[in-house]
């Protein structure tokens, strides 16, 4: 018998909602990011979502998606006795291999805790106390949210923070240093050789990508050496115009291209391949992200700094069922380092070394002069 995908979809959307993953009021994936997670047409979906609205689990609103209803779904939700933990990166799947890891150590803590995860959104919870959780992960609030994080924490709804520092609130965080780590990189690259390292998405506002860039000009500056901010391409030049990065590599002569996020590295590799660059012959290729799944896939080499991402969803739940029961707790206040996944990148193995390899330590200390921080 033909296998059906609708059912599947059916059942997985059903299961979601049973098992409060998202929340009575809450918005479900939009159909293009079904699609995409399904390899499936959008008739296909929408036959999906038609069952669920026929039984009552979900509505459909024009301009806004189709959401999870009262009734069935919240009867269910106010009778479970579980504690329920809000996460957000609903529908972000460009950037994948940032948040599943992140959901899946948050998963697996709450399931050995008796919890639960749902999806939502800081917004959501903010403006609709009716769809409350016991506590809320926060993986994409940026500096221009955190008053909301911390008016929802005051309400009485604990909240942490992932990959954000929050400074001068009360508000709990578990972060990887990205400034710091950056350094400690493009720092070995330069001593090891190179001198033309292209920073692929330099930013300025985002929190966590602003980090990234300090950290590529500390490394020179470490040096004695001029920034080449004539190497640093910026995100919304590329994002907007598909011939900017093709030009850029076609005549900068870059000895290594550090991408600051992995959701930027497929246009990067495209351009690339465009161009007929070989990679590591040609060029090395750094990311900031662990990609490593999908660079093997591809077969393509590219070095990757990798963040516990797993761990701090795991810490982040622990730490919320911490203060669920004991609302004196400390609040965390944690950074985690992250590791290096070396491929084939020339200006990072030593003469002679293999071609591959994994290290839970950034390369080379930092000099002494380079303070520890951590992002903001």
């Amino acid at each position: 018998m033909k296998r059906n995908i609708s059912d599947d979809i059916y059942t997985y959307l059903l299961t979601e909602i049973r098992e409060h993953r998202l929340l009575p009021g809450g918005i479900l994936p939009s159909e293009s990011t079904l699609c995409r997670q399904f390899y499936v047409s959008r008739p296909t979906v929408r036959k999906a979502l038609a069952r669920l609205c026929d039984g009552g689990y979900v509505q459909s609103r024009p301009g806004v998606g189709t959401y999870v209803s009262s009734g069935r779904a919240e009867n269910d939700f106010q009778s479970s006795k579980r504690i329920i933990i809000g996460i957000d990166g609903v529908d972000f799947h460009d950037e994948y291999q940032y948040y599943a890891p992140i959901s899946l150590g948050a998963r697996q803590a709450a399931e050995e805790a008796g919890a639960v995860i749902c999806l939502t959104d800081l917004p959501e919870l903010v403006n609709h106390p009716e769809r409350k959780v016991d506590a809320f992960i926060a993986t994409r609030v940026d500096q221009d949210k955190f008053e909301q994080a911390r008016k929802l924490q005051q309400e009485g709804t604990p909240v942490v923070l992932i990959n954000r520092f929050p400074k001068q609130m009360d508000l709990a965080w578990l972060s990887v240093d990205f400034q710091y780590e950056t350094f400690l990189v493009i720092n070995s690259l330069i001593r090891n050789g190179a001198r033309r390292i292209a920073l692929i998405g330099r930013q300025t506002g985002n929190i966590t990508s602003a980090g990234r860039t300090r950290g590529w000009e500390e490394a020179y500056r470490a040096n004695g050496l001029e920034v080449p901010h004539h190497l640093a391409v910026d995100f919304q030049d590329f994002r907007s115009n598909d011939r900017t990065l093709p030009e850029f590599f076609r005549t900068a002569g870059v000895d290594v291209a550090f991408v600051s996020a992995g959701y930027l590295l497929p246009p990067v590799l495209n351009a690339l391949a465009r161009l007929g660059v070989r990679l590591p012959e040609d060029l090395d290729v750094i990311c900031f992200d662990d990609v490593e799944n999908f660079t093997e896939t591809i077969g393509v080499p590219v070095s990757c700094i990798r963040m516990p991402l797993r761990t701090m969803g795991a810490q982040a739940v622990e730490y919320l069922i911490r203060k669920i029961r004991n609302p004196e707790c400390e609040k965390v206040e944690q950074t985690f380092r992250a590791s290096l996944v070396v491929n084939r990148c020339k200006f990072l193995l030593p003469p002679g070394s293999a071609a591959f390899c994994r290290t839970p330590v950034s390369p080379d200390a930092e000099p002494p002069s380079l303070p520890r921080r951590i992002p903001g």
